[in-house]
């Protein structure tokens, strides 16, 4: 490590003789007080809850004829998605007719029975008189003669056998027909499920809000490339068509690297900056944190863990998918001494600042550093509280080559990390 190596008053000389900056060179002041330490990390604004729509099943592909448009905040009932409905109006009308079809075959075959079993129980009829009238021929009297007897017996029992047949032929009849009927009253109930099912799609065609929410319309494949559900594009039954998230709660899903991932707990509190509307921060705390690191995507070369955040509040400007950077509050320094991070300069590893002299000059001094949050950074030796601090090199500064406030010079750059 160097020693340190006054400039004393050279710097003002120079600018006094008309070389160098204009202007003072900027500094800070080691101060003492509470630092809290926040890892930032990109994430999203989600809905907690969230319903899908999904193109229903009409039978085979269906074409959209009209959507809402993306962002459109809807309420229950308001219309969302129309389906082209042309042949499921032509199904409709052509199951209408197979069941009136149905029911005039049932109709037809039901009086044709009638007919059919009146006629038969005639016939039972005129076969019950038939035997009645044999059985008034019989008897048992001397005085007939005995071939007249057994003729009239004979005529009974063929009667009786006649009588038998016919009302075996009507009962056969009967069941019969209850199967013909049964058959057609089937086929009925058949073509009245298609057309409940032909009148259920096309009541399907016309989706609207099941609940209140904002139209979120994800992408999907389409000719050959990817993009939102237009009007004109033709889907499969069950392809995503939008997403109604709740807007009344609202998470923030982020990704923290797994090397900084240990730092991240449950109930940490955190601070939400809207990349739309950056102020003011919203506040909240995580409340999940998986437990596997993740590649975001096949192609990644590292790996992050997911966490959760919700929010103390949620209002309108708030939508799902916004992007947001999330500031997890990861520790805090009571009363430690601390300088911007736009001090530190660089030897090799060594990290050193400049400060300012009792005479007005600036000594390069070696400090010791503790834990940093974005913007500052703890030290635990080198500076006392109440000096100065260079933020750019003083000699560069004074020959007009002084590196912007955050790009220290050296080997290399002084930076904002997660301890």
């Amino acid at each position: 490590m160097p020693a340190p190596r006054p400039l004393l008053l050279l710097l003002a000389l120079l600018s006094a003789c008309g070389g160098g900056s204009t202007g003072e060179l900027p500094t800070a002041t080691v101060s003492r007080g509470d630092l809290e330490i926040h890892l930032a990390v990109p994430g999203e604004l989600k809905a907690v809850k969230s319903i899908t729509i999904s193109a229903p099943d009409l039978g085979g592909n269906i074409k959209v004829n009209s959507i809402v448009d993306e962002g459109t905040r809807v309420n229950q009932g308001d219309l969302l998605v129309e389906f082209d409905q042309n042949d499921l109006l032509d199904a409709l009308s052509e199951d209408r007719s197979n069941l009136k079809v149905a029911e005039t075959k049932v109709e037809q075959a039901q009086a044709a029975l009638d007919v059919r079993l009146r006629d038969l129980e005639s016939a039972v009829t005129r076969a019950e008189l038939e035997l009645g009238r044999a059985k008034m021929r019989l008897t048992e009297s001397e005085t007939v003669a005995l071939v007249d007897r057994e003729s009239a017996r004979i005529d009974v029992q063929q009667n009786e056998l006649a009588l038998t047949q016919a009302r075996a032929t009507l009962e056969s009849a009967r069941l019969q027909s209850q199967s013909e009927i049964q058959l057609l009253q089937l086929e009925i109930e058949q073509n009245r499920m298609r057309l409940e099912r032909a009148e259920k799609r096309l009541e399907e065609a016309t989706i609207r809000a099941p609940a209140s929410g904002l139209v979120i319309l994800p992408e999907i494949w389409k000719g050959g490339s990817r993009g939102p559900v237009s009007a004109g594009d033709t889907l499969w039954s069950g392809t995503t068509v939008m997403e109604l998230p709740d807007l009344s709660a609202l998470e923030v899903e982020a990704w923290v690297h797994e090397v900084d991932a240990g730092a991240v707990a449950v109930d940490q509190p955190v601070e939400v900056i809207i990349d739309a509307y950056p102020d003011p921060p919203w506040p909240g705390k995580v409340t999940r944190v998986a437990d596997l690191a993740v590649k975001r995507n096949r192609d990644a070369l590292v790996k992050h863990v997911k966490i959760t955040a919700t929010l103390d509040q949620v209002t309108e400007l708030m939508k799902p998918g916004m992007t947001v950077r999330v500031e997890v509050e990861v520790g805090r320094v009571d009363q430690a001494l601390s300088i911007p991070l736009e001090a530190l300069f660089y030897e090799g590893e060594a990290a050193t600042v400049f400060r300012k002299t009792a005479l007005g000059g600036w000594d390069r001094v070696p400090v010791e550093l503790g834990p940093r949050n974005d913007t500052h950074v703890v030290v635990t030796g080198g500076l006392e509280e109440g000096e100065a601090v260079a933020l750019v090199d003083p000699e560069r500064f004074a020959a007009g080559d002084a590196a912007p406030a955050g790009q220290p010079s050296g080997s290399s750059t002084g930076e904002s990390s997660t301890p």
